[in-house]
């Protein structure tokens, strides 16, 4: 499949981040739809049907842990793969415990957003 007929959600509350993401994966070909707040996030995610969620840990007025529970436990939505990024040192365990698939650490390389998106969206298709 190729890049293009992918749909990648990205919620970061810091609008700079939120851009570089974006423009990172647009430049790969991915269809990004941005978001900078969780609100109303499992209705949003049910209406857009993106292939993947990659959001932020900690998020203005969330927990970005919270959310990713609430969604997981929600049959609809439930399949979507998520990457939780974070630059907090010890973050990695508690997003897997809560349901994220894949975690990467701030401050990333592109190499490896790029990796652990590839990885996270061929899972998707096995």
């Amino acid at each position: 499949m190729q890049n293009e007929q992918y749909h990648i959600l990205v919620i970061d509350d810091n609008a700079d981040i939120l851009f570089m993401i974006k423009a990172m994966l647009e430049m790969k070909g991915y269809k990004i739809t941005a978001k900078d707040s969780p609100e109303n996030i499992e209705i949003f995610i049910e209406t857009i049907k993106p292939d993947l969620v990659l959001m932020d840990m900690l998020l203005s007025g969330a927990d970005g842990r919270e959310v990713c529970k609430n969604f997981k436990i929600n049959k609809q939505i439930s399949h979507v793969p998520v990457i939780m990024i974070s630059a907090l040192p010890d973050a990695a365990a508690s997003c897997i415990e809560s349901g994220a698939d894949y975690f990467l650490g701030k401050p990333f390389e592109m190499k490896d957003l790029f990796q652990t998106v590839s990885s996270a969206l061929s899972a998707v298709n096995t």
